[in-house]
């Protein structure tokens, strides 16, 4: 579903997301307020759009709306972590099991969301590192492939997987041995 926002423009959120993906899995747990903007604006502009679609038929709103929708998410969410460590792992959660399960149940997308948002609230730095290399991985996997696809050469789901992963686990590994002695 975050292939979507590739449409709008190719080349310019290609590049957005390589390097906001960069910066997440690597730098992620210390970029918090960056990744929840991100992850706010990347929610509001995917999901907005089905649920003013079910509000309304002007046609104006349901194409301005979600970017006026992601922009207030990106805003409350970045004043939000600081209050509530909670409701940032809620919305991290949400979005990772969403991008990763589009077809799951919201019963169990609320449940993993919860759930992220207990243990950012317990673990918040490591749990941080976690999302933010998952959420890093996805946004840069996504963009080398649609930029692959843009100079037509052929990148199928293996070599999405292939970078996600490998994005994920080295932001990941990278980011738990700059982050210790961290409290």
């Amino acid at each position: 579903m975050i292939g979507y926002l590739i449409s709008y423009n190719i080349i310019a959120v290609s590049i957005i997301f390589l390097i906001s993906g960069l910066i997440l899995a690597f730098r992620g747990s210390r970029f918090v307020p960056f990744a929840l903007i991100i992850a706010g604006l990347t929610a509001g502009l995917l999901y907005s759009g089905g649920l003013l679609v079910k509000i309304t038929a002007n046609p104006d709103i349901i194409k301005f709306g979600p970017m006026v929708i992601a922009v207030l998410l990106a805003v409350l969410v970045s004043f939000l972590y600081r209050l509530a460590f909670f409701v940032a792992g809620f919305i991290i959660g949400f979005f990772i099991t969403t991008a990763l399960f589009p077809d799951l149940s919201i019963i169990y997308i609320s449940g993993v969301a919860i759930f992220a948002g207990v243990l950012v609230y317990i673990s918040r730095n490591f749990v941080f590192s976690v999302l933010t290399s998952i959420m890093g991985g996805s946004l840069v996997a996504t963009a080398v492939i649609s930029l692959l696809a843009w100079i037509r050469i052929s990148a199928g789901i293996p070599m999405y997987w292939g970078i996600y992963v490998i994005i994920t686990i080295s932001g990941l590994l990278y980011q738990i041995k700059s982050n210790k002695g961290r409290k």
